[in-house]
């Protein structure tokens, strides 16, 4: 069976609650997020499901902002039952496809999460570093920072990079 990237509306709870769910397994990562949080994004098209066999296995989560020409990824989830399987890969591609007209995809991540080549095999760039704001202060980059990606022109093998 094939996995399944749909986007999901405020007004599907049950399904919104199965996003919370699995975002609530991985906090200590993607930080708290409340479920009038996930409802906003959804009412704003800024949520996408991953579902297979039934089940939700992954989200997006992200902004479109109205000052900027790209996508704000703000958790790119996957249960780690079903890592290594594309998902991630499928997530993206949608929010791609979906926002075309958009120049690419930003990301911020921590750099001690050890998830850079993950980033770099779904086309992200890193961009450069920052502080993050608890009170250790822990670098972020690519994996952290800002990762920008080679995409989004609206024909195909068009890409624009944004470095």
């Amino acid at each position: 069976m094939a996995i399944r990237v749909l986007p999901v509306s405020a007004e599907q709870l049950e399904l919104l609650d199965e996003v919370v769910a699995l975002g609530d397994r991985y906090t200590k990562y993607l930080g708290l997020l409340t479920p009038p949080a996930y409802r906003r994004h959804a009412e704003d098209g800024g949520l996408l499901v991953a579902v297979y066999d039934e089940e939700v296995v992954g989200y997006a989560l992200f902004g479109l902002p109205k000052r900027s020409l790209y996508v704000r990824l703000a958790h790119l989830c996957v249960a780690e039952e079903h890592r290594g399987r594309g998902v991630a890969r499928e997530l993206i591609e949608a929010i791609r496809a979906r926002h075309a007209h958009r120049l690419g995809i930003r990301a911020k991540c921590r750099r001690d999460y050890g998830l850079s080549g993950m980033w770099t095999a779904l086309g992200f760039v890193p961009r450069g570093e920052s502080l993050g704001r608890g009170k250790d202060k822990r670098r972020w980059t690519p994996g952290g920072s800002t990762w920008g990606t080679r995409i989004c022109s609206p024909r195909p093998r068009v890409m624009r990079c944004w470095w």
